[in-house]
């Protein structure tokens, strides 16, 4: 069953199961997608008309992301719809550069309107595995964090916010000394994985030398049937729409960002004693700051 009251949860689902659907299953995934408003005057014989597949298959559909069926589909749409949920309703118009968007505020709503919705979209996937990924991370006698290209930059984020609460962590961007972070690892441990794609060599290599030693092994990707996936303990699911500006990826990164530093306030409240650490890091970086201005900005960079 789908839980909570979450933006665009049933889409988000979909997406994301896409890759692991059979073919009569996917059609019909993505007739729903491609179609949405025209889901709410079809009756079920005739959604599985127009999207090639049996009745069979669109009920098959509706139990994969977590429905009942048929009815539960339009009645979850519905009060989706009518909540209402999106900062930008057009979002779902793939930007095509300058000619679609002329000018930075065009630019600037493209940008904001697909960061806005790979936010509220990953929200939608929340599961357990959040939970679990925090009694792992909270137990951790050390963390280990994998992941290369720009993929790395969520890590770096990570390394500098979890050294701050004194944990005894890594994040390398060298694929070698990674090899070797995952090779130290032990029961007890936690390696945590970033890759959009869940298909990164190297990273899910080092994913399977730190499970291989008895880590816990959580990885933060788009992709729900990937080696990634079949190399981690527990899953953490982004929902980026893939769109792209220029002819680059937007969006990839946002909700890798938020996940990380969801966890970093979720260990904060659940260990008051960081506090005394946290604070003294603060402090210690004050000699960064100009003169003056760390008196006006207080203790935090």
């Amino acid at each position: 069953m789908l839980t909570g009251n979450y933006p665009n949860q049933v889409f988000a689902k979909l997406r994301l199961q896409l890759p692991a659907l059979a073919k009569a299953e996917r059609r019909a995934a993505e007739y729903i997608l491609e179609h949405r408003e025209d889901l709410y005057c079809l009756n079920l014989q005739e959604l599985a008309d127009r999207s090639a597949c049996s009745q069979a298959a669109i009920i098959r559909l509706c139990k994969a992301i977590g429905l009942d069926g048929f009815k539960q589909l339009k009645t979850e749409l519905h009060r989706q719809n009518r909540n209402g949920n999106e900062l930008f309703p057009d979002n779902d118009s793939p930007a095509r550069g300058p000619d679609a968007a002329p000018g930075m505020a065009g630019v600037l709503k493209e940008v904001f309107s697909y960061n806005v919705r790979s936010l509220q979209d990953t929200f939608a996937l929340y599961t357990e595995e959040y939970d679990k990924a925090l009694r792992a991370v909270l137990a951790a006698r050390q963390l280990a964090f994998f992941a290369i290209g720009n993929a790395s930059m969520p890590c770096q984020y990570a390394y500098m916010m979890f050294r701050r609460m004194g944990y005894c962590c890594c994040a390398n961007v060298d694929p070698d000394i990674q090899m070797i972070d995952a090779a130290n690892l032990r029961e007890g441990d936690v390696a945590i994985a970033v890759s959009h794609t869940g298909q990164t060599r190297h990273v899910v290599a080092a994913t399977e030398i730190a499970r291989a030693n008895g880590a816990t092994t959580i990885c933060i990707t788009k992709n729900a049937r990937s080696p990634l996936t079949k190399a981690c303990d527990i899953h953490l699911f982004t929902a980026t729409i893939d769109s792209s500006l220029n002819m680059e990826l937007v969006a990839r990164r946002i909700a890798e960002y938020a996940i990380i530093e969801a966890f970093y306030h979720a260990v904060r409240a659940a260990r008051p004693e960081t506090e005394e650490l946290v604070g003294s890091g603060s402090l210690a970086m004050r000699v960064n700051k100009l003169p003056g201005f760390a008196r006006m900005a207080g203790v935090d960079t």
